[in-house]
């Protein structure tokens, strides 16, 4: 069995620390890459890609974490081509993953729930403010859901999962990688 999906390792220089933004932008146009996912000290942050611009949920509710790469864990570009993943330890590491073409039997996906039961705003932008009821938990998603999607819990996450066989013939997951936001 031929491995379903390519990794390469992305150099993360000084440009990411200075202006993440633009860093993460020219990412995306490389590796035609649409959402961000990211994971900070003060919470969720979601964002897209646009025309050279990256809109993030910050800029929807301020009271959104913004985009800094101090209080970042965790970032993620992705969209249908591929899944550029950002980790942190003592520096910032990156690494690119994209499916390899005729090993669609071998590639599983998930759609996961993502919360949120009321929402709050729609942008002219593409964003959705929602909220979870009586926790009041909010995150803005770069898509436009409305209320009757999220009344059927048709806001999710979808989630490709690779799969390999070890030398007995049993198959496992060995990569996940984000996909897309629905409903698209």
């Amino acid at each position: 069995m031929n491995t379903p999906y390519s990794l390469s390792v992305i150099e993360v220089d000084d440009k990411f620390q200075a202006d993440p933004a633009q860093w993460l932008i020219a990412q995306a146009h490389q590796h035609q890459l649409r959402y961000l996912l990211a994971h900070a000290d003060d919470g969720v942050i979601w964002g897209r890609v646009d025309e050279g611009h990256l809109r993030t949920s910050h800029g929807i509710a301020p009271s959104l974490p913004a985009l800094n790469p101090i209080t970042l864990h965790q970032l993620r570009l992705f969209g249908l081509a591929g899944e550029l993943l950002m980790w942190r330890d003592d520096k910032w590491h990156a690494r690119f993953v994209a499916d390899v073409q005729g090993n669609e039997n071998d590639i599983i996906d998930e759609d996961q729930l993502l919360w949120g039961n009321v929402v709050e705003k729609i942008t002219d932008d593409g964003f959705t403010l929602v909220r979870e009821g009586v926790q009041g938990m909010r995150h803005a998603v770069p898509i436009v859901v409305k209320p009757e999607q999220l009344k059927h819990h048709e806001l999710r996450l979808r989630v490709r999962h690779y799969l390999v066989e070890n030398e007995d013939g049993e198959a496992r997951i060995v990569l996940s990688r984000l996909v897309q936001l629905l409903p698209a």
